[in-house]
């Protein structure tokens, strides 16, 4: 089996983006279901990222999302509608899949960040003490 080698992509930001920053994310076309698909706003969730790398994220929606228990309720995305942030869904993806919102760079609070992250924590597995 040959693989070609993906195409390295110039970002569209003009900075790296910082933790706890909103932006849109053009996930891949040929996604499989339950995988994300489409262009949809994601929370980042990396603290150290440089504009030529990559980038972890939280993937965001804005349908209901009230039975999944860890779909974690936010106060805005863009345009000043709510949604979910999907915690178990955490993301790597290139920074060049990101791109800003026509109104420019909004943040989430440091609380509400901090509450979406410990539910982004409790979804991952526990190392046992020995």
């Amino acid at each position: 089996m040959t693989f070609t080698t993906p195409p390295r992509i110039t970002p569209r930001l003009r900075s790296a983006p910082k933790i706890r920053e909103f932006f849109w994310c053009d996930f891949p076309e040929d996604a499989q279901l339950p995988e994300f698909w489409k262009s949809r706003p994601v929370v980042i969730l990396s603290y150290r990222t440089q504009l030529s790398g990559a980038v972890t994220v939280i993937p965001c929606t804005s349908q209901d999302q009230h039975n999944n228990r860890w779909a974690f309720p936010i106060d805005t995305i863009f345009d000043g509608l709510g949604g979910w942030a999907i915690c178990d869904k955490p993301t790597t993806v290139a920074v060049s899949r990101l791109s800003s919102h026509r109104d420019g760079v909004i943040r989430m609070n440091e609380e509400q960040f901090n509450e979406m992250l410990s539910l982004v924590l409790d979804w991952l597995p526990k190392p046992k003490l020995i």
